[in-house]
């Protein structure tokens, strides 16, 4: 079973996750903060973490540091409804934090959340 983590401030976006990969082999968990994701990264490793580049407190660049440092090996993913010319800040950060360069953006396409999940689980076996 494929173990995959959403984490986002914002509950109604869990629901894109969860539809998305429900017919499927995939255990899906949820944070609402990146305080919260990292005590469910020290209890479970997740083959895949999504992870929403803005929330307060703790953004997903320094979510996706501290995940990656509890779990080397779970493949990281950013995602964001922001989209702005700033962007390419935020990916460079992500990616020097141990975290993927597949962004998705809000909304999401039917089928892209199964579609990248599949690929980083094919590409680590």
């Amino acid at each position: 079973m494929t173990k995959v983590l959403v984490v986002d401030d914002v509950e109604i976006v869990f629901s894109a996750f969860k539809e998305d990969l429900a017919s499927g082999d995939f255990q899906v968990d949820t944070a609402l903060n990146g305080i919260s994701a990292l005590e469910k990264a020290k209890s479970t490793a997740y083959d895949v973490v999504f992870i929403d580049l803005f929330m307060p407190n703790m953004d997903g660049v320094q979510t996706c540091k501290a995940i990656h440092e509890i779990s080397p090996e779970s493949k990281l993913v950013a995602f964001t409804g922001n989209i702005y010319t700033g962007l390419i800040n935020q990916e460079i950060a992500f990616k020097l934090a141990g975290g993927e360069i597949h962004f998705l953006y809000k909304p999401f396409l039917q089928g892209e959340i199964r579609k990248i999940t599949q690929q980083l689980i094919q590409r680590s076996n």
